[in-house]
């Protein structure tokens, strides 16, 4: 999956292509993913060795920013920023009223102009822009094309478990590094669950102390800084609180006030106590705090899956709300519907739209019906399934288990999602070929989709992502691209090594593996890193973040024991610089 040889190879064979001028339109390559709605490649390339990115509106200012600092990453050329309406040779930025959504043009001629109605219009055609450009230094060129293009689907996501596996910021901003060059629009943070709370609650400051997942919550600063850091690469962060279940960690913290207690044969130690109204109205005060750090996401997740209340019956709240509320003496699942609804309730108030996992069914008969402008994400195809939720009035986004699920060492999905449709459902299995399927029409009024990463440590994401996310990608942005695999596995070579420059700092290659796409070795295998800027590269191969005094990198590391490397570039005041690079490996039948 990392083996990055043949990726910069054809990085390679694209840059001498677009060093021969006159090229004729038929020879040239243009390695877009996902591919645009319309695609015209034109003869010759536009140098950009004396380009400046100009901004013609100031509110596009910090785009040209993050694209100058991109190019400098892919091909070591700093261009300068600027605003008005530029000179020839540069790269202008611009709004037009007449683009909506996200809809975006890309002309390069004697400029090279992108044009949308928006910011997240506009940084949709700086990617293309950039996935343009080949070559390094003075001789990075853009080829000439016109690109007129817009997504098929609103809704491209992917789920990050923060809760379960304690990921850094520098990591979650690989991440939306990731997202960007892939126009993934949105980046769900799984911010609780039984192994930790992540989110760093003010009003609840107990609700953090039994983390068992190796961290502690993100410092508010921190948390804040990586919002405007996705905000200025048109990533949208959407923050998930998991109620009322998948909450030991807050179980754990303060088990008098959050648990359901009193039942037999046990207490339910990952279900928080939703019928009691002090518990309802804390969830509903944290609702608050988050969705004031996640200002810009116009959603807001309350989970709502998995929850156990199966002898909550027993418990002196509960029995206290069905007298209150009229329910019969086992009507747990009711106050289940009831508190999603009140969840919901609160995320409106905060001027923000609730997303849910689609674990509450299909109850036409329920006195708490959930609101149907809630938007459900199908994962298990169990619950609800996608036709009724759609019948129902729900708005629907495709979660599968199959294939988009990654979870550790699961196999990689790539192709088949690649050769998958958005209305197509997959059930939980193990075995791809065992799947059970359900198809929709292709009229279905689908929002979108979302990889789902669970339980990954931080140093398997960007690995085990990459590829099935850039297919995806494919998939959701232009159903009727009409591309084949291998153009496909073409294209991915090339923006995977382009990744590589923009997520890592130190960059590294194998030798030896028995299993590249898996990172599985039989004996030993040898590892060679570099760095594009000057310092020192330190790494650690016990699983350890490096620091200062770590080995120094000198010459190729033979690697014998299964684990995590991380890799990092310091100053000569011994700082890390720039965030690290890291991946696990695996022995061949381990």
């Amino acid at each position: 999956m990392n083996h990055h040889r043949p990726f910069i190879f054809l990085l390679a064979c694209l840059t001498a292509a677009l060093a021969s001028p006159g090229l004729p339109a038929a020879d040239a390559r243009a390695s877009f993913i996902p591919w645009p709605k319309k695609v015209e490649v034109e003869a010759g390339q536009l140098r950009l060795a004396s380009a400046r990115i100009v901004a013609r509106a100031p509110v596009l200012l910090p785009l040209a920013k993050v694209l100058s600092e991109e190019i400098a990453a892919t091909t070591r050329l700093k261009l300068a920023t600027g605003s008005g309406p530029g000179e020839p040779g540069d790269i202008v930025l611009t709004l037009d009223s007449s683009l909506k959504d996200e809809a975006y043009r890309l002309r390069v001629g004697s400029q090279a102009v992108v044009s949308g109605g928006n910011y997240g219009a506009v940084a949709m055609g700086t990617v293309s822009l950039l996935q343009a450009i080949g070559g390094q230094g003075e001789s990075a060129a853009l080829l000439r094309v016109r690109l007129d293009d817009s997504p098929d689907k609103a809704y491209r996501g992917l789920m990050i478990d923060v809760a379960r596996q304690y990921h850094t910021i520098d990591n979650l901003k690989q991440i939306v590094e990731m997202c960007r060059l892939y126009k993934i629009r949105y980046v769900q943070l799984h911010l609780s669950d039984d192994q930790g709370f992540m989110f760093p609650t003010k009003a609840f400051p107990k609700a953090f102390t039994q983390n068992q997942n190796g961290g502690q919550p993100y410092p508010l600063d921190e948390l804040t800084g990586l919002v405007a850091y996705a905000d200025a690469r048109n990533v949208t962060l959407i923050p998930e609180f998991d109620i009322p279940g998948h909450s030991g960690a807050l179980n754990r913290s303060d088990p008098d006030f959050w648990m359901i207690r009193g039942t037999k044969p046990y207490e339910h130690h990952a279900s928080i106590n939703f019928a009691r109204d002090e518990v309802n109205q804390a969830c509903i005060t944290i609702i608050g705090e988050m969705c004031q750090v996640f200002k810009s996401s116009p959603y807001f997740h309350i989970g709502g899956d998995e929850a156990d209340y199966v002898y909550a019956d027993q418990n002196v709240h509960f029995q206290e709300a069905f007298k209150k509320l009229g329910l019969g003496a086992k009507d747990q699942h009711e106050m289940y519907r009831r508190f999603l609804g009140l969840m919901d309730a609160a995320v409106k108030k905060n001027g923000k739209r609730t997303i849910v996992w689609e674990g509450f069914g299909r109850e036409p008969n329920s006195k708490f019906p959930m609101p149907k402008d809630v938007i459900v994400m199908v994962y298990e195809n169990r619950f609800y399934q996608p036709n009724d939720l759609l019948a129902d009035g729900y708005t629907v986004i495709n979660a599968s288990w199959t294939p988009l699920y990654v979870l550790r060492n699961l196999t990689d999905y790539t192709q088949k999602i690649f050769e998958w449709n958005i209305y197509r459902f997959g059930a939980y299995t193990k075995d791809y070929a065992a799947t059970t399927w359900r198809q929709l029409d292709s009229s279905a009024s689908m929002s979108g989709t979302q990889v789902c990463s669970w339980e990954q440590p931080q140093a398997m994401e960007l690995g085990n992502l990459r590829r099935p996310l850039a297919a995806m990608s494919e998939r959701v942005w232009n159903g009727a691209a009409g591309k084949t695999w291998p153009d496909f596995e073409e294209r991915l070579a090339v923006t995977d090594a382009m990744l590589e420059n923009l997520a890592r700092t130190v960059h590294w290659t194998y030798q030896g593996l028995s299993n590249a796409e898996e990172r599985m070795f039989e004996k030993s295998f040898t590892l060679t890193m570099a760095a594009a800027e000057a310092g020192t590269i330190r790494y650690t191969i016990d699983g350890k973040p490096p620091t200062a005094e770590s080995p120094e990198y000198k010459a190729p590391v033979t690697i014998e024991q299964a684990g995590y490397v991380r890799a990092g570039l310091f100053n000569g005041a011994g700082k890390q610089v720039g965030p690290l690079s890291e991946d696990h490996f695996r022995k061949v039948g381990k």
